[in-house]
């Protein structure tokens, strides 16, 4: 899923190294994958989409659960933490706090929609949300929830915002008034897991991003669940920094300064530098069908929380 210059690069930095000179030019490989990497692996093209793009789904729906949702339980609170406002368009960006009212408990940030046409992590949230004000619903830790970052993208089922600005990039310019919201949002918090939910068009299968782990069973145990469900799991067996292996990226925490020495800083990577020790993208493939990007999702998650969220 990295980009193709950049699996090149790397595969001439492989060879410069047998000729001899390779762990410069294979460091000098390894940084430009990394800018060739997102959380979620592809890198999408820029472009303003102006006044003309057209309007393909309605916030008002998942307003709706959202409202019922937080009518219903006294754990749920649903307010917003910023508007997104455009000459044709405005929206919150809403936010969901899940309390069980309980002592000592983790903290958890789990966010989707990054990506306006990355509809699966935003109608999961959405489920999950209700999920949490029914009496038989209730999970053991305390929980932020942003549903969609994108608001704009997603109502225009298209990547980027307005602008034509890739948000889950924009994590060290901050030019990106969605980016700026979550920035906002996110001062002065800590947690105890981030979990981030992405799409990818390019994907064929289910992969998992962790962020200066060393330790990969967790990732490697949620691969083998959604594997055994029946879901297809992405692999690259070729040498490619940062693509996955058996459904597993593991980033380094170095690559991180780099993304940030750049002015590439990914939302996921922000997360992991500046609020939370614990953070994964979980990275389901757009090509397939709602309801099984869905199911790989519920599986992550509840593998994650079941994992890092249960008070110890």
């Amino acid at each position: 899923m990295v980009l193709e210059k950049a699996g090149n690069f790397s595969t001439d930095a492989q060879n410069a190294g047998r000729a001899g000179v390779g762990p410069a030019l294979r460091l000098a490989a390894s940084i430009l994958a990394l800018l060739s990497c997102g959380a979620c692996a592809y890198l999408r093209s820029t472009e303003s989409y102006g006044a003309g793009a057209a309007a393909v789904r309605d916030l008002a729906p998942i307003q709706r659960k959202l409202q019922t949702a937080d009518a219903a339980s006294a754990h749920v609170l649903l307010t917003d933490i910023g508007r997104i406002t455009y000459p044709e368009f405005e929206a919150p960006v809403w936010y969901v706090a899940y309390r069980p009212f309980q002592p000592a408990l983790k903290r958890v940030l789990v966010l989707a929609g990054v990506h306006g046409d990355a509809a699966a992590g935003v109608d999961y949230l959405v489920g999950f949300v209700s999920k949490r004000a029914e009496p038989t619903g209730a999970a053991g830790c305390d929980m932020d929830i942003i549903p969609i970052v994108n608001p704009w993208g997603y109502v225009h089922d298209l990547p980027l915002n307005r602008n034509g600005m890739e948000i889950g990039r924009d994590f060290a310019n901050f030019d990106s008034h969605e980016a700026r919201v979550i920035r906002r949002f996110l001062r002065e918090k800590r947690y105890d897991l981030v979990i981030d939910l992405r799409e990818d068009p390019d994907a064929e299968g289910f992969c998992i991003w962790q962020y200066g782990l060393p330790d990969e069973t967790v990732s490697a145990a949620i691969v083998s669940r959604v594997q055994a469900e029946g879901y297809p799991i992405e692999n690259d067996t070729s040498l490619v920094l940062l693509k996955p292996r058996n459904g597993i990226v593991a980033a380094p925490m170095w690559g991180l300064t780099f993304l940030r020495l750049f002015r590439e800083l990914t939302l996921a990577g922000y997360v992991r530098r500046n609020v939370s020790d614990v953070v994964f993208t979980v990275v389901t493939p757009s090509q397939r069908p709602m309801a099984e990007r869905i199911a790989m999702q519920r599986i992550a998650v509840e593998m994650l929380l079941g994992e890092y969220g249960q008070t110890r």
